[in-house]
């Protein structure tokens, strides 16, 4: 159950909204055709820029060439290595090589240089006449000047370019922008080649670097070898050793001392067992052994002192031995490097070169046009949500009973201008309005109906502000009623008196002043209206206070005698928010008919006036919608201009 109310109030905004967006549609359109126009002269005045893409593959290894990349110090196994890459491309100086290298190559288009950023400097470094100007001649500026031309030459080049990597891949797009799209291609290809060369040329050079410290490496380890080994020579000969083995004269005769004292045992041992100590032989053998002893002893102290000098020798070829390891390590990876220097691969290469562009790609004129119009009416339904916020006046019926909370009578449409520019002065007595009259009579009906009981006897017109067409409505009120009753029209409003006007009397004519003051007689203040057969009361001369006048009890009783005399007396009263004589006449009335201009007044107004009225305890009869226009009623979604016709009044007109 309470989800239905919330749908219909749902289904209510909604209709509200598109009802506003309905009522400014043309408003919108108008503002969106408007903005698509300037944003289209715009668009085709910008001069297009053409952008073009090389695809280079950088290889985070280089081809192994032996083990020379230790020399490099390439580790392409991170971000860090892709990341620089970008930067290098990125550089002055690889802008600076495109400048130097390819520069002068499309330089030969002369149209395009006229337009693009970069190949603008270059006429601008061949035009003397100014730049001289700027920067006076003399041999010490000359360098200066070359040096600034190429710097912006450089920073143009690298403000028209991008560099983007292609997502989980060693690829990178090298885009550049501008005005000329042979220009776009040829730079785009110029930075991927001066990229390559420089990455090229920077592998040579570490490489000739790395070359050249092996070679002066080298020369230091040979010597370092040739010193070791005559120090080992020279040590050899001073020692007397023959051979590098260990093996020496010496070493010779140990072994024949030690041969020499087996046998001498030998011959001991044999001689012992045969003959006595003082046996000559016995002495001879035992003299033998002694001096075999003692050969073999002397030999021993030789072999320990070799021994040293084996131990000196072996460091020396040791050392000899190191050297000469070093010197043949540094002798291949010399060899290599050199091999290096002839394989000339760097690790990028161009998989897709820029190719000319056939279409601009700034400015996208589709999308800003199309942009501009969804713009232009976005911002229209803004405006036109944000005027009808701002829009505080009474525009319909439902309005008049949800802002006002009081009942609605009546519509009157806004009447039309004749061929001269003048409007009806009494639209009820039109038959080319029967509109009009319908709705008047509409009015009418109302008031007798609410009156059943307790006839509306005097009724009193009024309104917030004067211009909302209180007299009018007053006037024709009062001549749909004289069909049937015999009326009386009071012109109440003796500050600007109008109805003098209306019916083209003269302003001079007695009235409710003379009447009021007893100046004049009851017949003499009364005019009819021979059209209609209505009589009508105009204001009068104009008391110096006609509140005091309206207040007094004398009018009370020469309203109260008029009424004897009339079945509806017809009070166009002064407006509320101007004066206070509305109120003091709301106390006479039976019934106040409150007019309201549609899309006009402010409600704030109209809301303060009725309160006004309604604190002196006035008989507000209701509200009449006063010139309402049709037209721009229906196209604001009300439905007024067909009520009518379903009965067949509709305007001829």
């Amino acid at each position: 159950m309470k989800t239905e109310p919330h749908s219909d109030m749902s289904e209510m905004d909604i209709s509200h909204y598109l009802a506003i967006i309905n009522r400014y549609k043309w408003s919108i359109l108008t503002l969106s055709l408007l903005t698509t126009l300037l944003v289209s002269l715009v668009v085709f005045s910008i001069t297009p820029m053409y952008k073009a893409t090389t695809k280079l593959l950088i290889e985070s290894q280089m081809p192994k060439v032996s083990s020379i990349e230790e020399l490099y110090g390439v580790d392409g196994n991170n971000q860090q290595y892709m990341q620089t890459q970008y930067e290098i491309l990125h550089s002055r100086r690889i802008a600076g090589l495109v400048v130097d290298k390819f520069y002068p190559n499309l330089n030969n288009q002369h149209e395009t240089a006229h337009n693009d950023p970069a190949l603008l400097v270059k006429e601008v470094a061949d035009e003397p006449s100014w730049f001289e100007e700027l920067f006076p001649s003399g041999s010490n500026q000359e360098p200066t000047v070359a040096v600034n031309l190429k710097q912006q030459k450089t920073q143009q080049l690298l403000n028209n370019l991008s560099i983007k990597p292609v997502m989980r891949t060693q690829i990178i797009d090298i885009a550049f922008v501008s005005d000329s799209p042979v220009v776009a291609a040829q730079i785009a290809n110029a930075f991927a080649q001066a990229y390559i060369e420089d990455q090229l040329g920077s592998r040579i050079e570490l490489t000739k670097q790395g070359t050249s410290w092996l070679f002066e490496r080298m020369e230091v380890l040979k010597s370092n070898l040739q010193q070791s080994e005559k120090r080992m020579q020279l040590y050899m000969d001073e020692e007397k050793l023959l051979s590098t083995g260990g093996k020496s004269a010496s070493g010779e005769g140990l072994s024949a001392a030690s041969g020499r004292l087996v046998h001498a045992k030998a011959e001991f041992d044999q001689v012992k067992k045969r003959y006595g100590y003082k046996h000559p032989k016995y002495i001879q053998a035992k003299s033998e052994l002694s001096a075999a002893q003692s050969a073999l002893s002397s030999d021993k102290a030789e072999i320990r002192n070799i021994g040293r000098k084996e131990v000196k020798l072996r460091e020396l070829k040791r050392q000899v031995e190191s050297d000469r390891q070093i010197y043949d390590i540094f002798l291949k990876r010399m060899k290599e490097s050199s091999q290096a220097v002839d394989y000339k691969k760097a690790n990028a290469r161009i998989l897709d070169t820029a190719l000319v562009p056939k279409f601009p790609f700034s400015p996208n004129k589709k999308r800003f046009i199309l942009l501009a119009f969804i713009g232009g009416l976005f911002v229209g339904i803004l405006l036109a949500f944000l005027n009808e916020t701002l829009n505080k006046t009474i525009k319909s019926t439902e309005e008049v009973e949800s802002k006002l909370g009081q009942a609605n009578l009546g519509i009157l449409p806004l009447l039309p201008k004749g061929k001269k520019g003048a409007i009806a002065t009494f639209p009820v007595l039109d038959k080319t309005l029967t509109g009009y009259a319908e709705s008047i009579r509409t009015i009418r009906t109302g008031l007798i109906l609410s009156g059943l009981d307790n006839p509306h006897k005097t009724i009193l017109v009024t309104s917030s502000v004067p211009g909302e067409g209180k007299s009018t409505v007053s006037t024709n009120l009062a001549m749909s009623m004289v069909q049937m009753e015999k009326v009386l029209l009071i012109g109440a409003d003796m500050r600007r008196p109008s109805l003098h006007r209306l019916f083209s009397l003269d302003s001079s004519l007695a009235g409710l002043s003379e009447l009021a003051a007893g100046t004049a007689g009851f017949d003499d203040c009364i005019q009819v209206h021979e059209e209609s057969g209505l009589h009508v009361m105009l204001g009068g001369i104009i008391p110096p206070n006609p509140l005091e006048l309206l207040s007094s009890k004398r009018f009370a009783k020469v309203l109260a005698a008029i009424e004897k005399h009339y079945d509806r007396i017809v009070i166009d009263s002064p407006p509320v928010q101007a004066v206070s004589d509305a109120i003091v006449l709301s106390t006479y009335a039976k019934a106040v008919v409150y007019v309201v201009e549609a899309d006009k007044t402010h409600e704030k107004i109209v809301r303060k006036s009725l309160q006004r009225l309604l604190e002196h305890d006035a008989p507000l009869a209701g509200i009449v919608l006063n010139k309402v226009d049709l037209k721009k009623a229906e196209k604001y979604g009300y439905e007024y201009g067909g009520y009518y016709d379903q009965y067949g009044y509709g305007d001829k007109a």
